[in-house]
This record gives structure tokens, C-alpha cells and sequence, in this order.
């Protein structure tokens, strides 16, 4: 009778010994799984500095916003923050000055490559558009160029198009500016288009002249 006793105290203890351990063995395998699964890997090349950006990130997409250019439309609708340049001659210019004429406002550097390859594209259509588009090219000296460096490059390269110096800052923070080039198209009364992140082909550059004086 004794031994009975024993053996139904013995099997219930068995049991939860068991459980216990089955129970230690799942939670050991969640938080492996967890650790796995819930890390995140830091971004590698990370930095606050603008960066050059591939004329890949701006490949037309046929029909895109009714112009064949991405990010851009027929319908200029957005409002954009005022800011002060200062052109070659070391002049401070706002922005909203330029309202009258559609503007087309690039930013550059001449240390960035898909920068430098869609310089002669514009200065094609300063030749062509000089009189009827304001044509804003806006380096940015805060990030290794300087004006007289800017202006010697320009002129070694015979390019003609006015040019503007984001000495502060200012325009590449407000307009969010984190990869160059970057062109911004702008219509008489200063209201956005839309714009451009990467390197333009020239046939993307004369679809934006069109698109700024409605030709055809």
C-alpha cells in the first residue's frame, strides 16, 4: 500500500520536472530568436554631409507627372522656402527676388561627378533659354568648393550661367538637400514643379525648359 503511495506522489512531481523544463528550454530558444530577428544593422556610410548622387536615381519614367520626368509635373502647386544666395559678385540674393521668370535652380559641386557630366546640358539651354528662364546655379561652398575656386573651374570650362553660392547653408537645408545634384523647377510665380534628385541626361534637361516656358 505503501509503494502505491510512493509511486502516485513520484509521477506528479515527474511531471512537473518536465514542464519546468520544457518551459526554460522555450524561453531560451525565444530570446535567441529575438536577438536574431529584433536587431537592426547600423546603416554603413552614413553622414550628415551631402553626397554625389547617381544619374540612376533620376532615369525618366515615361508619362511621370505628364512631363516624362520623375518628380516633376505639368502643374506648378508647391509653395518653397525663401533663402539668401550670393551671386558671383558676392551680392546677397533672395530667391523670391527671382519671381517674373521661371527658375530653374540647380544644386552642384565641382568635386561631384553626375554634377560635372550635366554642366554642359545646361549651359546648352543657358545659351538657348538665358533670356526667358532664370537659371540658378547654386553650389554649395559650405562642403569644399570655394567661390574663387567655383568660378576659375567655370571659366576653364567656358561655362557662361549665372552662378550663385549657398554660403550658409541655408538653401540646401531648407529644401532638404542631401544628395547632389539636385534641380528644383520653379514657375513665374516661384511655386515648384517638382524636382530632380541625381544626374540629368540632356534630353531630360530640355524636357524641363519646356516644361518652365510651355514650349513644345
Amino acid at each position: 500500500m505503501s509503494e502505491n503511495k510512493s509511486t502516485n506522489w513520484i509521477t506528479p512531481v515527474a511531471l512537473g520536472v518536465v514542464l519546468v523544463a520544457l518551459l526554460v528550454g522555450a524561453l531560451l530558444l525565444y530570446n535567441r530568436l529575438e536577438g536574431t530577428t529584433g536587431s537592426t544593422t547600423p546603416a554603413t556610410g552614413a553622414s550628415s554631409d551631402t553626397t554625389a548622387t547617381t544619374s540612376a536615381e533620376a532615369t525618366p519614367a515615361a508619362g511621370t507627372g505628364g512631363t516624362g520626368i520623375p518628380g516633376v509635373n505639368t502643374t506648378a502647386t508647391e509653395a518653397v522656402p525663401d533663402f539668401t544666395m550670393t551671386n558671383a559678385n558676392g551680392v546677397p540674393v533672395t530667391l523670391s527676388s527671382l519671381k517674373g521668370k521661371p527658375t530653374i535652380m540647380n544644386f552642384w559641386a565641382t568635386w561631384c561627378p553626375p554634377c560635372r557630366e550635366e554642366l554642359d546640358s545646361f549651359q546648352k539651354m543657358y545659351d538657348k533659354y538665358g533670356t526667358q528662364v532664370n537659371f540658378v546655379m547654386l553650389n554649395i561652398v559650405s562642403q569644399g568648393d570655394t567661390m574663387t575656386s567655383v568660378q576659375k573651374f567655370c571659366a576653364d570650362k567656358g561655362y557662361t550661367f549665372p552662378l550663385y553660392f549657398d554660403v550658409s547653408g541655408e538653401g540646401t537645408t531648407l529644401f532638404g538637400v542631401t544628395g547632389i545634384p539636385e534641380t528644383v523647377f520653379l514657375d513665374a510665380k516661384g511655386l515648384s514643379y517638382g524636382k530632380v534628385v541625381g544626374g540629368m541626361p540632356e534630353s531630360m534637361v530640355v524636357a524641363g525648359m519646356k516644361v518652365l516656358t510651355g514650349s513644345k
